[in-house]
């Protein structure tokens, strides 16, 4: 499994893993018009539907413009009529230097304004959050049953959502103490045979179920194996470490600080993803009667865990399992509800 990576493939795993941003990035590392469908399928449009590729060109347009007004940029031809993020992407992995870096520029709005407009319509919505989390789970099942279709050594696959008392007691926990911070409200867990798995599962789900540019930079946490370490000892993808946008000596810069209610012995890969999800017309003839809409796509943020099963099985027992963090945290809420919350050096000290 690991020989079948790519570089594009190998890049965008370890966006998620290290929590990165896209809007980093200068190229794109696609090798054909399909890879490219797949990124915006994943995405929520169908590249042979002609109303998501007129959905599309109004992005592409509005993107230009921005930066046109706000820059005062100048885009050549090929830019400025690309009729098709596809042609932009195929233009920021391309050999022309000018043109790879226009349509880099231009794609990192894009994927701005498409979020803008997804979170948009998330809000004039008549449906709730767990009417989504239920729509993205069948996705997620989905796509996890055609990867052990497919030989993907998957174990065991779980989601979760959080209970309305485990919110409270969350946001109680937390400094901010604010909804507007929670990530985890869906939780997706998945299990592989060993370590060795992890970067190509999250290198098929970035193909197929999540955006890799739309992992929440700053959220990911891997406490289960070094990725430096990985990528050097396969040939093959060691090879590609000259190629790669981001020096591995950054590679834990934008990681977050540690969750003080979790053991140093609990071992696993998280990440957020604001996650799309594309609605179909007896879906929106429910949930958005008589509006007007330009897209189809919402988002719905979601955790991911991803672990192999002999961490699994650690993280059932000891300190580390959930119902010591359970015990550590509620001890740690009532505390803060008694006598409140002292910072001391940025740590929280009750």
């Amino acid at each position: 499994m690991i020989v079948r990576l790519t570089l594009g493939e190998m890049e965008r795993a370890r966006l998620v893993l290290r929590g990165g941003s896209v809007l980093d990035w200068r190229r794109l590392n696609v090798a054909s018009r399909a890879e490219c469908e797949t990124i915006l399928r994943v995405n929520g449009f169908d590249p042979n539907d002609a109303d998501d590729r007129a959905c599309l060109r109004e992005i592409v347009l509005s993107a230009i413009d921005y930066l046109e007004r706000t820059f005062q940029f100048i885009f050549p031809p090929e830019i400025r009529d690309a009729e098709s993020p596809i042609d932009l992407m195929l233009m920021a992995a391309g050999s022309d230097t000018v043109l790879r870096r226009q349509a880099c520029i231009v794609l990192k709005v894009i994927l701005v304004v498409h979020h803008i407009e997804a979170r948009e319509l998330k809000s004039r919505l008549n449906i709730s959050d767990h009417e989504l989390f239920h729509l993205l789970e069948d996705k997620a099942s989905r796509v996890v049953r055609e990867m052990q279709d497919q030989g993907y050594p998957i174990i065991d696959f779980q989601s979760s959502h959080k209970t309305h008392d485990s919110i409270i007691t969350k946001l109680l926990s937390k400094r901010q103490g604010n909804r507007a911070m929670l990530y985890d409200m869906l939780r997706f867990r998945i299990v592989t045979a060993t370590t060795e798995e992890i970067v190509p599962v999250i290198a098929y789900l970035g193909q197929h179920l999540f955006p890799f540019h739309y992992t929440v930079p700053g959220e990911s946490h891997n406490s289960l194996f070094d990725l430096r370490d990985y990528i050097r000892r396969h040939p093959r993808i060691s090879r590609m470490i000259p190629e790669l946008q981001v020096d591995l000596l950054y590679e834990n810069e934008l990681r977050p600080m540690p969750n003080p209610d979790t053991s140093d012995s609990y071992r696993t890969t998280n990440f957020i993803v604001d996650l799309p999800l594309r609605l179909e017309d007896r879906q929106l003839d429910i949930w958005a009667p008589g509006l007007k809409l330009s897209s189809r796509v919402v988002h719905v943020l979601a955790e991911f865990q991803i672990l192999d099963q002999a961490s699994q099985s650690g993280n059932e027992r000891g300190d580390a399992s959930h119902k010591r963090y359970k015990a550590r945290r509620l001890t740690k809420v009532r505390q803060r509800l008694l006598r409140g919350m002292i910072s001391w050096n940025g740590k929280e000290q009750l």
